[in-house]
């Protein structure tokens, strides 16, 4: 009683599910049939039990079947394949798995999978595009139609499959967003939004997570797919595993982040003593900066201040320009004089990199002052460098233009000094090209116009003149480094 009572809950069990199974003992005849086989085989489970399922099956499938299910058994191992029912006009999947006293058959309804596919191909023949996008295998590859509701996947290729995890089956009738996942960004999965409701074309990179919930980096081009008469039947995507070159980029980062540490630590810290101040800011483009200043004590009285710019920006540039800041100190305290320390770094900058062919165009452009707070007097060379300003009460600003060409540009560098003594409050505004190249307006206009400037707020705060000065020149991204030094001499 109790086994009978079993048998029927298992009975029940099977008819409720959706799909068609049934099984058949080693003389292939039929031992179970559940509803839904009944309906594709258009016989009750009455008719069918003890026959052999051979002579029950329509002729159309018979031979093929045949051969799967004679494979199945010969090797003993499940097999699966795709099979037409032109009587009930249904793709199915067929799972045949044999067992000790027979075997068990499984029908799995692909039809609208199949008919995705049949618009697929007919999409395939008359669009290169594609063709082009599932040949190629190692990228993953998939298509949505937005012609159906929440715009589903209608075809993905193994390459996709293998990215994610995901199977074929899985992934088919879905919307792709399943790849995403708590750290996705936000701004990225709205950009493409965006792109699939304006039906354009779009290539990011997005944070998508892989059916085990590991974690990927995906660069994601999605391309709308329009027929002749320019209706939207497809959108095809491709992604590519690009987390190597995401965690190189990432490690690149901090690396650079630290020598941007680095590089400011060796900055020269202000000055705010009763005969001077020396204050500045220094703002790169990229994470480091081919500008560089700093100053030195000489002795009691006298100050040596320098302001380089090597050309160009970014790595290269703060390489070069930290070889030149750590021979800086030796040569001012030592040789002191302008023209010296200049003809001095020129040898250097040849005879370092006159080897090098690479790197044997680096030059850089420079400003070096030598303040003798006791004499009250100004030393000053200029190494084709923007002409720094002096400014005092009253008068227009004087350019501190004298020197010669840019240092390492030449190997026989010939400068000519500038001297000049100052009675009453003055300051000095040293900057490089970065703070007045602007688009759209001259070097010299904007020169003309930081001289306007600081004449009109020469008896304001030291920082608060720095800060005005970026403001007024620096508008939006940064696209060249940027120094200032400013020197206050009561």
């Amino acid at each position: 009683m109790e086994g009978e009572q079993t048998h029927r809950q298992i009975e029940r069990m099977m008819d409720s599910i959706p799909e068609a199974f049934f099984a058949v003992d080693r003389n292939w005849r039929f031992i179970y049939i559940n509803r839904e086989a009944e309906r594709i085989l258009h016989a009750s489970r009455d008719e069918l039990h003890g026959k052999n399922m051979w002579n029950e099956f329509p002729l159309t499938i018979a031979p093929s079947f045949q051969t799967q299910y004679f494979k199945a058994v010969h090797e003993k191992r499940p097999v699966e394949f795709e099979q037409y029912m032109p009587e009930t006009r249904q793709w199915f999947e067929v799972h045949v798995t044999p067992f000790d006293e027979g075997m068990c058959v499984y029908f799995h309804d692909i039809t609208s999978r199949r008919e995705s596919h049949e618009k697929l191909l007919q999409a395939l023949e008359t669009n290169d595009h594609l063709v082009s996008a599932i040949a190629n295998t190692m990228t993953g590859v998939t298509i949505s139609d937005p012609r159906l509701p929440d715009n589903p996947v209608v075809f993905a290729n193994k390459g996709f499959e293998t990215l994610t995890g995901y199977s074929i089956e899985e992934v088919i009738g879905h919307n792709c967003r399943f790849l995403q996942g708590p750290l996705t960004d936000g701004e990225a999965v709205e950009k493409i939004r965006r792109a699939i409701k304006g039906r354009e074309p779009i290539t990011t990179e997005v944070l998508n997570y892989r059916r085990d919930g590991s974690i990927f980096w995906n660069e994601l081009t999605i391309s709308p797919i329009f027929d002749d008469e320019g209706e939207l039947i497809y959108f095809v995507g491709l992604q590519i595993d690009v987390t190597r070159r995401k965690h190189a980029e990432q490690e690149l980062k901090s690396e650079l982040e630290l020598a941007k540490h680095v590089q400011q630590s060796v900055l020269s810290p202000p000055i705010q003593r009763d005969n001077i101040e020396i204050k500045a800011a220094y703002i790169p483009s990229e994470q480091l900066a081919g500008d560089m200043y700093c100053w030195y004590q000489i002795d009691k009285n006298r100050y040596g201040i320098m302001l380089l710019d090597v050309v160009g920006h970014g790595i290269s540039a703060s390489l070069i320009s930290m070889s030149i800041r750590s021979l800086l100190q030796g040569l001012i305290t030592r040789l002191v004089d302008p023209v010296r320390v200049m003809q001095e770094l020129n040898r250097h900058m040849n005879n370092l990199y006159q080897a090098q062919s690479r790197i044997k165009s680096y030059y850089f452009t420079g400003l070096y002052i030598v303040v003798n707070t006791k004499e009250r007097t100004i030393e000053y060379v200029n190494a084709g460098h923007p002409p720094g300003l002096l400014c005092s009460a009253g008068d227009a600003p004087f350019m501190l233009s004298e020197g010669g060409l840019p240092v390492g540009l030449i190997s026989d560098l010939r400068v000519k000094k500038g001297i000049l003594s100052y009675e009453g409050p003055v300051r000095i505004f040293l900057y490089t090209d970065g703070l007045i190249e602007r688009k759209g307006e001259s070097s010299f206009q904007n020169i003309n116009r930081l001289a306007d400037f600081l004449q009109e707020f020469h008896d304001q705060e030291t920082d608060r003149v720095i800060e005005e000065a970026v403001n007024l020149f620096r508008d939006g991204r940064v696209v060249d480094d940027i120094c200032l030094v400013a020197i206050t001499l009561p």
